[in-house]
């Protein structure tokens, strides 16, 4: 029996789902049973916004409610186990990402627009949590779009080749091709940065 960690959202327990237990707690969300919507949510959602913040949505939790609004408006389409419903939402996921960032591209830019008020955490706290995204992000930005993709589904979203070949929509020769390269473009990164003194 296989074990999947959904991660936390906001100080939520973690879940942990045997593939077993999936079938049933998708008849009973396609049934309406509110339950059964909160876990698929608990089990994928802190997965989806980290790969939405890894790809550089503006906002990565936007991102993960929207598809996670979609997938239960879709969830009476949904035919399949476990590992076809995270490769669906996943696909969902960059399909998401992808119109974002062309809504993102098309948007003018407002100077000196209003900026909500929001919460402000301890400066510190968000300091190095802003360098971790920054060295991330930078590194992740030498890569193509198509290796960035490959890489994150398979560390982020933890899906195997086969279902990365289903979201990116490629063979899965060119799955592993593109990770290969991904992979050694991002050690000669990280070699380069730390040969340079």
């Amino acid at each position: 029996m296989t074990s999947v960690s959904a991660g936390n959202t906001r100080g939520a327990p973690a879940q942990s789902w045997a593939e077993p237990d999936f079938a049933p707690v998708l008849r009973a969300a396609k049934a309406g049973e509110g339950m059964a919507f909160e876990r698929l949510y608990r089990w994928l959602a802190p997965q989806v916004t980290n790969f939405a913040a890894a790809r550089g949505a503006e906002d990565p939790e936007g991102i993960a409610n929207e598809v996670f609004l979609r997938v239960f408006d879709l969830l009476d389409r949904f035919e399949g186990e476990g590992t076809a419903f995270r490769s669906w939402i996943f696909t969902i996921a960059r399909n998401q990402v992808i119109d974002a960032h062309r809504a993102r591209s098309r948007r003018p830019q407002v100077a000196g627009s209003d900026i909500p008020d929001l919460p402000v955490e301890a400066a510190e706290s968000q300091a190095m949590r802003s360098l971790g995204a920054q060295r991330i992000g930078s590194l992740l930005a030498v890569l193509s779009d198509d290796q960035r993709d490959v890489i994150l589904l398979r560390m982020i979203a933890d899906l195997s080749l086969a279902q990365v070949a289903v979201v990116v929509d490629k063979p899965i020769t060119a799955v592993k091709a593109l990770q290969r390269r991904g992979l050694r473009r991002l050690q000669s990164e990280i070699l380069s940065e730390v040969m340079t003194p």
